[in-house]
């Protein structure tokens, strides 16, 4: 029986190849459900913390009566509380991300961020965290809060099988007014091919970080726009502005692949400069190999 169209952005190889592979936050989260993930807030856990004095209002059995033995003073335990995180996709919708290439086996920038999106939306629910998920041009287009539970999960699936490539983006301010929606810090996998230029991609990052996120970039792009691999006279054509080239690719290869390279370094130290993880993506890099191998470089730095 076939998929419901919905569905279609669980990939069955995606799925088992991070079935074992857990996403770990690095920084202390905010929450109140009970999970895996450390919190800076306390309550009752297995990992005893502190002892603090003995205020009216607090609940007899945190009191250590062992303490109250030797010391003849009331003294309550302090646990550590774990909490689930909030893992939210930033996905750029704007219109870049729609190029076709030649290839029909090839999926679209979208179409590739939109599996990127749903495996950790799926992998997060099934840790027992929040996914959510923000899609954005020029503005936020679509805004589906983190929340945990199978009825949510279905709602991201359903927005991203709904999605079309449009418009101009902007990520400096648009990630200044995403980071406003954020309530709450998590981490936060900003999935974009970064044509807003430079600075004002550098620009949104720190936003981000600075309310304390923990940020992934994934910076995707089409495998034609990492090789250059066009051969005759060809007329280009930005698909975000509309704008129109007639030129020789085979005269300008080399300096566009230049350009390139200085490009994807410049936001690489960008990131690294706000303290935001960077990885590169092309299209044609299968996603199930892109997401373990990811996925198992955060279980090892966390060790």
């Amino acid at each position: 029986m076939p998929a419901a169209p919905p569905m279609r952005f669980l990939d069955a190889k995606v799925l088992r190849s991070i079935a074992n592979v857990e996403l770990k936050a690095r920084l202390l989260v905010e929450g109140m459900y009970a999970s895996r993930h450390r919190s800076p807030d306390y309550g009752y856990s297995v990992e005893f913390v502190d002892h603090r004095e003995y205020t009216p209002g607090d609940e007899l059995r945190t009191i250590d009566w062992k303490m109250l033995a030797r010391t003849e003073r009331y003294y309550v335990k302090r646990f550590e509380m774990e909490s689930n995180m909030n893992v939210v996709c930033l996905l750029d919708v704007s219109g870049s991300m729609g190029y076709r290439p030649d290839d029909a086996d090839r999926l679209t920038k979208l179409e590739y961020a939109s599996y990127l999106a749903a495996a950790m939306a799926h992998l997060a629910a099934h840790q027992q965290d929040s996914p959510g998920l923000i899609t954005f041009d020029r503005d936020i287009r679509d805004f589906v809060p983190p929340k945990q539970g199978r009825r949510h999960l279905f709602t991201i699936l359903t927005k991203l099988e709904s999605l079309a490539a449009r418009g101009p983006s902007d990520l400096g301010p648009t990630l200044k007014l995403i980071v406003q929606r954020l309530t709450r810090r998590g981490v936060i996998l900003l999935i974009t091919d970064c044509h807003s230029g430079h600075d004002s991609v550098v620009e949104g990052i720190r936003h981000l970080v600075a309310r304390r996120h923990e940020v992934v970039v994934l910076h995707l792009l089409d495998a034609d726009e990492v090789k250059f691999p066009f051969q005759a006279l060809t007329s280009f054509r930005d698909l975000e502005t509309g704008t129109q080239l007639m030129t020789d690719p085979l005269r300008l290869r080399k300096l566009y692949l230049e350009r390139l390279d200085k490009f994807r370094a410049a936001i690489k130290k960008g990131c690294a400069g706000c303290g935001a993880d960077y990885r590169f993506i092309d299209t044609s890099e299968p996603i199930e190999l892109v997401l373990r191998d990811y996925l198992l470089f955060r279980r090892e730095r966390g060790r």
